[in-house]
């Protein structure tokens, strides 16, 4: 409980297209532990332009939602950030989604760390506490391999380079370059805080089965990290 007593502000932020069955639980269980903890915090939905009820539901659940003005994974994660950090006044950004897959319970784990100044960046690592069913076989061994990469190309210590839960300060926007609209933007996340030597940390995370259909497609996902992964940075272009 002291970490929550020095004021630092936590913004969530969310992802959202077409959640109607996950977005309600998820944000009750999220203000359960943040009210549990004590934290001085925020919920930001960010949604695609949902066709269901997934605004109201964020809405009628205390969550705050703005719209994203272009289409993908990566595009909805930096609206959402830079308008925590400029508009909401974050001190500290948690992503997290919101089709159930994550447990708010592992906040802290996030969080904490950062609040007692020991981490910049915390990023959860699913694979070493996965629910049966929550992820195939095959999505299992591509984030192995992803992780790998990301070890090797960054030099970082992560298990699981993809994981969509992760926390860090807000003040580091002010120094990273993102601009991957897709699901490779969590790869590009950990090359530009590696990149501006801020301190890493990954922590074991649960992971569940998700509400409703998934909208990811794993094969055109991977070819497409890859694809970033040996292709030269924005900072190296041109």
């Amino acid at each position: 409980m002291a970490l929550a007593a020095n004021g630092k502000k936590i913004v969530v932020v969310i992802p959202t297209l077409n959640e109607e069955q996950s977005i309600g639980f998820v944000l009750d269980e999220i203000h359960e532990v943040m009210k549990k903890r004590g934290y001085n915090y925020e919920v930001l939905v960010v949604d695609g332009r949902s066709r269901d009820r997934t605004v109201e539901i964020a809405k009628e659940k205390g969550a705050r939602v703005i719209y994203q003005r272009r289409k993908g994974y990566g595009d909805a994660l930096q609206t959402g950030f830079y308008y925590a950090k400029d508009r909401m006044g974050a001190d500290i950004i948690l992503m997290m989604d919101g089709d159930g897959t994550y447990d708010p319970k592992d906040i802290p784990k996030l969080v904490d760390p950062i609040l007692s100044d020991q981490a910049d960046f915390v990023t959860g690592d699913r694979l070493k506490n996965l629910k049966r069913g929550a992820m195939p076989l095959k999505n299992y061994l591509g984030n192995k391999f992803l992780a790998f990469l990301a070890r090797l190309a960054f030099r970082i210590d992560v298990g699981d380079s993809q994981c969509g839960m992760r926390a860090f300060k807000a003040e580091c926007l002010d120094d990273v370059f993102l601009e991957s609209e897709g699901m490779p933007f969590a790869m590009e996340m950990l090359g530009e805080f590696s990149r501006i030597k801020s301190r890493i940390l990954s922590v074991p995370i649960n992971y569940r089965p998700r509400v409703g259909k998934s909208k990811l497609n794993p094969f055109r996902d991977f070819v497409r990290i890859c694809l970033l992964y040996t292709s030269p940075s924005p900072r190296d272009r041109g």
